[in-house]
């Protein structure tokens, strides 16, 4: 049975602004849970009582206010969900005055709690199904038990393809969360789920790769508007829905390095760093790019060389400095780390420890 408990304030809160009169609410033993008078709380109202036994209005007068326990002059109206008492609602005031408040005020009280009844069990429907999600992606439900427990969530698990994994860096309400389905232009059945701390897990129906991408970069683009940097995106590919999620949680951690939404069919050098051990990967970084970590002029004039195309004077004028002082730079590098950048081992040596720096 619902707790009145829950919203009794906020019921008080309600009615105030609709009547002048004193106001209370009590639980289905009759014990007065909220009030505009807070010397009433926790007080027994035998009037109320009285009501919820009988499922009636019933008039508080002088009389039975000086008879019964806790009672003051007044109505008190039981409010009946599915046929149940779940509580009282009082007017205080001369009961021939507060009487005509009787049928609106049951009337927005049971809407009232109607509707917050139904707003639990939505949420209760969500967090099922993020349950069910969760435990299914991350391999701890067989296909045939999915199947069979997403009929009776009443989720059409079969009409989605791919998952993408967004890892937010703050956190996420369920208000944003259902923003983000309303505004979102992917698909109409795209389905979005909580899943950890900050992870939203994306069902993507069958969907091109560039609709998809153009729905994510706004989805992202918002995310970033409101959390003031930039958010983590990994998109795994089409077919079995726990193989594309294990493939978004990979392009996920490579998102959050590289800063841009990251489709795992694109990887490649990226997918060989995900199987290294961390602590051989700074090894390497260590025996390699070491002398000029500490040196950001250098680092950004070793990434515009080794990630970008064209003549010396075109990586000079990306880094807007004259090409002699380049020269000079990358010089600088080869004789601190010991290499010559013509040597294309080392160059690819070096290509892959500052990938790997960046990542790290």
């Amino acid at each position: 049975m619902f707790d009145l408990q829950v919203i009794g304030s906020q019921i008080v809160d309600e009615m105030s602004s609709l009547v002048e009169q004193s106001i209370v609410v009590t639980d289905r033993n009759g014990f007065i849970i909220a009030s505009t008078n807070p010397d009433r709380l926790n007080n027994y109202h035998e009037g109320a009582a009285m009501a919820i036994r009988e499922k009636k209005q019933l008039q508080m007068t002088e009389e039975l206010s000086r008879k019964l326990k806790g009672v003051l002059p007044g109505i008190v109206l039981p409010i009946i969900i599915q046929d149940q008492s779940i509580g009282v609602i009082g007017i205080t005031g001369p009961p021939c005055t507060v009487e005509k408040y009787g049928k609106l005020v049951r009337k927005v009280v049971e809407l009232f709690v109607a509707d917050f009844m139904s707003r639990q069990q939505r949420e209760r429907s969500v967090r099922e199904l993020e349950y069910f999600i969760s435990d299914y992606l991350t391999g701890e439900i067989d296909q045939e038990k999915a199947i069979r427990q997403a009929e009776l969530l009443s989720f059409p698990i079969q009409n989605y393809t791919s998952v993408a994994v967004f890892q937010a860096t703050k956190y996420l309400d369920d208000g944003l969360v259902e923003r983000m389905k309303s505004f979102q232009t992917i698909h109409q059945h795209l389905e979005v789920v909580r899943s950890g701390i900050g992870e939203l897990i994306f069902l993507i129906p069958d969907v091109d790769r560039q609709s998809l991408r153009n729905g994510l970069e706004k989805i992202e683009a918002r995310a970033t508007k409101s959390m003031k940097e930039f958010q983590p995106i990994g998109v795994g590919q089409a077919g079995s829905l726990k193989q594309s999620y294990k493939q978004a949680k990979i392009a996920l951690s490579v998102s959050a390095c590289q800063k841009r939404i990251i489709f795992e069919e694109d990887l490649k050098l990226e997918l060989l760093f995900q199987e290294l051990p961390e602590d051989v990967g700074r090894k390497f970084i260590q025996r390699t790019l070491a002398p000029i970590t500490e040196d950001e002029e250098l680092l950004e004039t070793l990434e515009t060389y080794l990630f970008n195309e064209g003549s010396l004077q075109e990586l000079a004028d990306l880094l807007f400095i004259h090409k002699n002082t380049l020269k000079y730079r990358l010089t600088k590098i080869e004789n601190q780390l010991g290499i010559h950048l013509q040597n294309k081992e080392q160059l690819t040596e070096l290509y892959i420890a500052y990938s790997l720096y960046r990542q790290y």
